[in-house]
């Protein structure tokens, strides 16, 4: 069965409007920049050695200086010298970090106050009947005979003392209770049983989960992505405060996953690329081995969504970038980004009309599932 021709003048003029919307969109998201001045570019032709002498002279001259950094807000003064400023790494899946404990067992003023788990030693030398050997419970408290529960976490041994003495005094005559330490710093030890490896000491190698979190021992799961190593380190060592005293953990990057950004159209090898540094567009287009001949240089397309509210679009002239110098070849390009090489305006046709006369409908129209005509170069049917 022939399909009736108004079925195919549809879909093509669905297909032909949506590549006209298309056009209008890319042109609208950004207005061209005009070029540099000639005056203001540097072109140096290289034939001898004075004429590298002269191009290092320049190089000198345009160097940003510390005194010049003020005028350039991508420099930074570090060490008292202009360094192009980098932003901090943050964190993403897929990223390895090393979390490294260090114990102190240094002296400390303070004396040492009951945490859970502590074992201690309840003596009442008039009375040894009474005496015993208890663990603080989860709750903070203990159990003594005659009284009951007593609170005990948090208060140094001799406080206990103190406080016992205080409520046995109306039940016993001269308690002179004593309270020792027989076993302490419990968490330390649970915390170097869970992270002591033989090949690393106490360290524990963890990944940034897909959902962005690390798991640590006793403190749980944290979030990790989009802080720096330097802000998550933070956060673990006061999380660990709340519950291990006399520690302090670094964290160390092992391992990057690097995120991806996107090359597509006419370039020699389109597809995903991991952004293992700064990038700008020419690096971009160098990774996925360079354009094509057919490539419209005038209007390659960046779309970026990557930590915005809204996605953007915007057209880069990389042919007078090229020819003037200009800022748009130094573009950077960030994470998630996806670059759009499109054709010329010529082959872009050529390649529509291909699709229609010469590989059928269905690559273009893939609605159409049945369907048989003919074309004549006079346009009868």
């Amino acid at each position: 069965m022939y399909p009736k021709k108004g079925l195919f003048r549809c879909g093509l003029r669905a297909v032909l409007g949506a590549l006209l919307i298309t056009q209008l969109f890319l042109s609208c998201t950004s207005r061209q920049t005009a070029p540099n001045d000639d005056k203001n570019s540097f072109v140096a032709h290289i034939k001898s050695a004075e004429d590298v002498r002269k191009l290092r002279q320049t190089e000198a001259i345009l160097t940003v200086t510390p005194e010049k950094a003020a005028f350039h807000p991508e420099y930074q003064i570090v060490e008292k010298i202009a360094l192009p400023y980098a932003p901090e790494y943050r964190m993403g899946p897929g990223d390895i970090v090393e979390i490294v404990y260090h114990i102190r067992y240094d002296e400390v003023v303070d004396n040492y106050r009951l945490e859970v788990q502590d074992k201690i030693s309840i003596q009442f030398p008039y009375h040894p009947q009474f005496s015993s050997t208890v663990l603080v419970r989860t709750d903070g408290k203990i159990t003594v005979p005659l009284i009951g529960d007593v609170a005990a976490e948090s208060l140094t041994p001799e406080e206990l003392a103190t406080s016992l003495n205080e409520k046995y005094a109306g039940t016993l005559n001269k308690p002179s209770i004593t309270v020792a330490l027989e076993e302490f710093n419990v968490k330390i030890r649970e915390l170097k049983r869970a992270i002591t490896t033989a090949p690393r000491g106490q360290s524990k190698i963890a990944p940034v989960t897909p959902d962005g979190k690390i798991s640590f021992p006793i403190i749980g799961t944290i979030q990790a992505e989009g802080f720096t190593v330097s802000q998550l380190e933070e956060i673990v060592n006061r999380k660990y405060k709340g519950h291990v005293r006399n520690l302090n953990s670094t964290l160390i990057l092992l391992e990057i996953k690097s995120p991806k950004f996107y090359v597509l159209g006419e370039v020699q090898s389109p597809g995903a690329y991991e952004m293992t540094s700064k990038l700008n567009l020419l690096d971009a287009l160098t990774l996925a081995r360079g354009y094509n001949d057919s490539a419209n240089l005038k209007e390659i397309v960046i779309f970026r969504n990557e930590g915005l509210e809204k996605p953007i679009a915007f057209k880069v002239n990389l042919k007078s970038a090229l020819k003037q110098g200009n800022l748009h070849a130094n573009l950077k390009i960030k994470p998630a980004d996806i670059i759009f090489v499109p054709k010329t305006g010529l082959d872009a046709f050529n390649d529509l009309m291909a699709k229609i006369f010469s590989r059928g409908l269905y690559t273009i129209l893939p609605f159409v599932t049945d369907y048989n005509w003919n074309y004549r170069i006079d346009g009868n049917q």
